[in-house]
């Protein structure tokens, strides 16, 4: 089920993250234009820097697949479309603000109904550079946010055209992150390998 939310922006960030983790700074990696990732975590990077946006959040059970034309058209409607693993070792990936005012709790998706493991978050964006460095009550940006069960892999950019975009990709050419972030070991690809296998057995796919 896809759930659509207002998210309020605060200095240019939202939040994707697993529940009640902590994650070292030092390791984010800004490669793709779309989000800071950490281990367990991502500052999704909003054009606006205090503002609302729109999200929508759908969890899926496997890769979104990009092999027809059909399937391409459909990111003719967004500026900026990237992929990334995290690792949710609580099984409680979600969408969050950096904080709540008390009149405003939005409902949060799950984005990890198969429970702890590795995942592929695939993010698309749209009017980042509309009001860019701006304080706007609605910025008119827009995502879209998918997540499932897969092996860690390194990041994927699939569409970059937003000038929003291009200054994070230049900025972690100027300082790369620790390469150290998706880098698994053999236990932990071969243990995430054997999770999604039992997943799909187990729900039929």
């Amino acid at each position: 089920m896809t759930v659509e939310l207002r998210i309020y922006v605060q200095d240019h960030v939202f939040l994707i993250t697993d529940h009640d983790v902590s994650t070292s700074f030092e390791t984010m990696d800004h490669s793709t234009g779309l989000a800071g990732v950490m281990e367990s975590a991502a500052l999704v990077s909003a054009g606006v820097d205090r503002g609302h946006v729109t999200v929508t959040a759908e969890p899926a059970a496997d890769r979104p697949a990009l092999d027809t034309a059909e399937q391409w058209s459909y990111l003719a409607a967004w500026d900026d479309v990237a992929e990334f693993s995290l690792f949710v070792p609580h099984g409680a990936l979600t969408v969050a603000q950096l904080e709540y005012p008390p009149t405003e709790t939005p409902e949060l998706p799950a984005l990890s109904p198969y429970g702890p493991g590795h995942y592929r978050v695939r993010i698309h964006a749209s009017g980042r550079d509309r009001h860019f460095d701006q304080v706007v009550a609605e910025s008119g940006e827009r995502f879209h946010i998918i997540a499932w069960p897969a092996p860690p892999a390194a990041a994927l950019v699939i569409k970059a055209t937003s000038r929003c975009g291009y200054g994070l990709r230049l900025a972690t050419l100027e300082s790369p992150p620790d390469k150290g972030l998706i880098r698994p070991t053999t236990e932990e690809q071969t243990e995430a390998e054997h999770e999604a296998a039992l997943r799909r057995n187990l729900l039929g796919m």
